[in-house]
């Protein structure tokens, strides 16, 4: 029986390993940079459902709220991650079901997320749920040292 819920420390190092497999499925493993001990140091922050399989995890979803300056506030999904098993039953709905409850408990007007332009698969599930991908601008990082 498939259980999501709100992660707590405890499950931290299962979802570290699952950022990791994320990120070579993204085939982008050398973007992460975070360590299991960020994660605890910044709990306060860090917000993520569990998904399991029993007592076996099987999946994430990342997130935390923001504000805009147009839009007011937003949840926004950081990661979403299903093993391949588990994917296409369902599953997804129910997360990002979950996550539109917190973000409305939240008071927030909208969701927000990025997917990569190359994941037809995540691209077709997202306009299911009525998402509009916009591509009218870039994303854009500085590190910071």
């Amino acid at each position: 029986m498939v259980k999501i819920s709100q992660a707590q420390v405890s499950d931290y190092a299962e979802i570290h390993q699952m950022i990791l497999d994320f990120a070579t499925f993204q085939k982008t493993p050398e973007k992460v940079s975070i360590s299991l001990d960020d994660m605890k140091i910044n709990a306060d922050d860090f917000k993520a459902l569990i998904i399991r399989d029993q007592e076996k995890a099987i999946g994430f979803a990342t997130y935390y709220f923001g504000f805009s300056s147009w839009s007011g506030r937003h949840l926004f999904l950081d990661d979403l991650y299903l093993e391949t098993p588990y994917r296409k039953q369902g599953l997804g709905q129910e997360i990002m079901d979950q996550l539109e409850s917190i973000a409305k408990n939240h008071q927030c007007k909208s969701m927000r997320w990025l997917v990569s332009k190359w994941n037809d698969s995540a691209i077709g599930f997202y306009k299911k749920r009525g998402a509009v991908i916009e591509d009218t601008e870039l994303t854009c990082m500085l590190k910071l040292k």
